[in-house]
């Protein structure tokens, strides 16, 4: 179940001035139910299949997500950073979502566009408007940055439009941001790619949070 659906499936209950809001209890719903899962999987076999570090003295999946290294206990299903901090609560959420689905597929090593995903062309506008709409404000007028930030991001640039990036969230997921630059009268175009094996590690929903995440990782390198 996506991030999105557990929201929709949370009541609305009065507000006071110590409850938490619809969205926190929605995550929170999300992250019972994810690691209520997980404890229903051999954990060897969750990190076979994920490709990921399992640690069986200490208990605990190591996760690369964005190239930095999160550690899932189990069964518990919390996840720590590497300072040994609890992660935010939807991040941990997109962990735990990714080991519980993943099947162990290999890459096909080629691209599809977010609409050819289950539901992508319903959740399009969304997605344009919190994903490429901000990707292009940042690099729409200079496409040939993507390329340059690759490298201190751990992705590797892509020879795709004028200027585009290749990011790995997790073991087995990677993500391509893209952009064509302006063509006389018509404005820049963005792009965001996926190889078509994202289906069998994470729900449409998370993608969507997960290109935030992506996000957030280019904003801080394109200042």
């Amino acid at each position: 179940m996506g991030v999105s659906s557990v929201r929709r499936c949370v009541l609305l209950v009065p507000s006071g001035e110590n409850r938490k809001s619809t969205w926190e209890e929605a995550l929170d719903l999300a992250f019972d139910l994810a690691r209520e899962r997980l404890s229903e999987f051999d954990p060897s076999g969750i990190a076979q299949r994920a490709g990921v570090l399992w640690m069986g003295q200490q208990g605990a999946f190591e996760v690369p997500f964005f190239g930095k290294a999160f550690k899932v206990f189990y069964p518990q299903g919390e996840v720590y950073d590497q300072e040994g901090r609890r992660t935010h609560r939807l991040r941990e959420v997109l962990i735990l979502h990714y080991l519980i689905r993943a099947k162990g597929t290999k890459p096909r090593g080629s691209w599809m566009d977010f609409r050819k995903l289950p539901g992508g062309a319903a959740y399009y506008p969304v997605f344009w408007g919190r994903i490429i709409g901000p990707l292009l404000k940042l690099f729409g007028d200079r496409p040939q940055a993507l390329r340059e930030i690759a490298p201190p991001l751990g992705g590797r640039p892509l020879e795709m439009g004028d200027g585009a990036l290749v990011l790995r969230a997790f073991p087995r997921v990677e993500v391509v941001f893209g952009v064509w630059g302006r063509r006389d009268d018509f404005p820049p175009e963005g792009f965001v790619l996926f190889d078509p094996t994202i289906v069998d590690y994470l729900s449409t929903e998370d993608t969507i949070w997960v290109c935030h995440e992506a996000l957030s990782l280019l904003k801080a390198f394109s200042l």
